[in-house]
C-alpha cells in the first residue's frame, strides 16, 4: 500500500509542475493563477485590472487519437472494392457509379498520390496504392454516383467521401487514460487561455509520435491556433508529458510507431 501511495504522489507532483511553477498548488483540477498587469503586458495583451475568479472557456481539447476515423492496415491492404470502406446505408444509395478516387492526405492538404477508377471494384493501380500505405497514413475515398430521387423519379448526382487513418491492430495508449491527458492539457493551458477570444481561436492539430519504445517524439503543429502562446504551451506540454505510453502493436504482436493527433482550439478538419 505504501508503495502505491508513493507512486501516486510522485505522479501528482509531476503532473502539477507545468502550471504551478511559482505556487504551492498540488491539485491539477484547480488553477488559481491571476495575471498581474505586468504579466499581461509581457504576454502582449492589453493591460487591465486583474479580475478575481476570471472564467476560462472550457471547450478547448476535443479529441486525441488518429487524425480521422481509424481503419486497420490489414483491412486497407486486403480491400478490393468500395464495400470495404462504405457502410450499408451509403452503399444502398448507389444506383450507378461515376467515379471512385483514392487520395492520400498529407498534413491539411491532399497529396499527389491519387488513383481514379470508374467502378466499385478497385483498379490495379488503386490496389497497388492501398497496399503501399503505412501506419498513420490518412486517405480520402471519393465516390461520385447517381442515386434515385423518388420524388422526381429520376437519377440525381451525389457523392460520399469518407476520410480514414490507417492504424495498427492495437493502438498506442496513455498510462493514465485519455481523459487524464485531456485534463492535463486543459488545466495547464488555463493561464495562456485567460485572454483568448473563442471566436478568434482557430482549429489546430498537434501531431506527435508514440514510438515502439513508448516515447513521445516528433511533436509538431500543423498550423497555428492564432494564439502563439497557446501553440507554444501545447508543444511544451506534450514534449514534457509525464507518465508513459503503451506502444501500438501490429497483427504479429510486434511494437510499432504510431502518430497521434491532439485536436484543440475550435473543431475543424
Amino acid at each position: 500500500m505504501k508503495k502505491y501511495l508513493l507512486i501516486f504522489c510522485l505522479i501528482a507532483g509531476v503532473l502539477s509542475f507545468t502550471s504551478c511553477k511559482n505556487s504551492n498548488q498540488e491539485d491539477l483540477s484547480v488553477n488559481t493563477f491571476e495575471p498581474t498587469v505586468s504579466e499581461e503586458i509581457a504576454m502582449n495583451t492589453q493591460a487591465k485590472d486583474p479580475t478575481p475568479n476570471k472564467k476560462v472557456f472550457e471547450s478547448f481539447i476535443y479529441d486525441i487519437g488518429p487524425r480521422f476515423g481509424p481503419i486497420k492496415r490489414e483491412t486497407v491492404q486486403n480491400a478490393r472494392s468500395i464495400d470495404d470502406f462504405l457502410n450499408e446505408e451509403q452503399l444502398s444509395k448507389i444506383e450507378q457509379i461515376n467515379s471512385v478516387t483514392i487520395q492520400v492526405m498529407e498534413g491539411i492538404f491532399a497529396s499527389y498520390f491519387i488513383e481514379k477508377g470508374t467502378s466499385a471494384t478497385f483498379t490495379e493501380a488503386q490496389l497497388k496504392l492501398l497496399q503501399s500505405l503505412k501506419y498513420s497514413t490518412s486517405l480520402m475515398l471519393l465516390v461520385e454516383f447517381q442515386e434515385m430521387n423518388n420524388h422526381e423519379n429520376r437519377l440525381v448526382y451525389n457523392y460520399v467521401s469518407p476520410y480514414v487513418t490507417i492504424v495498427p491492430e492495437k493502438q498506442a495508449t496513455y498510462l493514465f487514460s485519455e481523459d487524464t491527458l485531456k485534463d492535463y492539457l486543459r488545466v495547464n493551458t488555463e493561464e495562456v487561455r485567460a485572454d483568448v477570444d473563442p471566436e478568434k481561436l482557430q482549429a489546430a492539430k498537434l501531431y506527435f509520435t508514440v514510438t515502439k519504445e513508448g516515447a513521445v517524439e516528433n511533436v509538431r503543429l500543423d498550423r497555428s491556433s492564432f494564439y502563439p502562446k497557446v501553440d507554444e504551451t501545447m508543444i511544451n506540454l506534450m514534449q514534457n508529458l509525464p507518465g508513459s505510453w503503451t506502444p501500438a502493436m501490429n497483427i504479429n504482436g510486434e511494437f510499432v510507431d504510431q502518430e497521434l493527433v491532439v485536436s484543440f482550439g475550435l473543431i475543424g478538419c
